[in-house]
């Protein structure tokens, strides 16, 4: 009867196998939690380097609607002195016309009645 025990229990297994055997386990675990933590920095990364994209057009889009006013602004500004000096070209030849035209009248007064300016040397 004590043969059968024996055989019955089992052989034991070597201390080498079952630490390799765990070894393994753990390793594989290590690994899996690794590449999730890596796959997380990916996503992570990506998501920061897509919002980073998102405000640089954002940027560009606001500094081009900044420039186009800008052009605008000056667009109107030259377009106001334009008016100004149109206006100021206006009155000066006007106010030249109005001038000689008083010289001419007082010369010819001068002719008719035979008098020299009096400013004439």
């Amino acid at each position: 009867v004590m043969n059968e025990s024996k055989q019955q229990r089992p052989k034991p297994v070597p201390v080498a196998a079952v630490v390799d055997q765990w070894k393994e386990t753990e390793m594989g675990k290590t690994r899996k939690k690794y590449e999730k933590l890596s796959e997380k920095i990916v996503s992570w990364e990506d998501k920061q380097r897509k919002k980073a994209k998102r405000k640089l057009h954002r940027t560009e889009r606001g500094v081009e609607k900044t420039k186009l006013k800008a052009i605008e602004r000056f667009r109107d500004e030259n377009e106001r002195i334009e008016i100004i000096v149109a206006s100021a070209r206006a009155h000066a030849y006007e106010s030249q016309t109005k001038e000689e035209l008083k010289v001419k009248e007082k010369a010819n007064l001068m002719r008719a009645t035979g008098r020299k300016p009096s400013t004439c040397l």
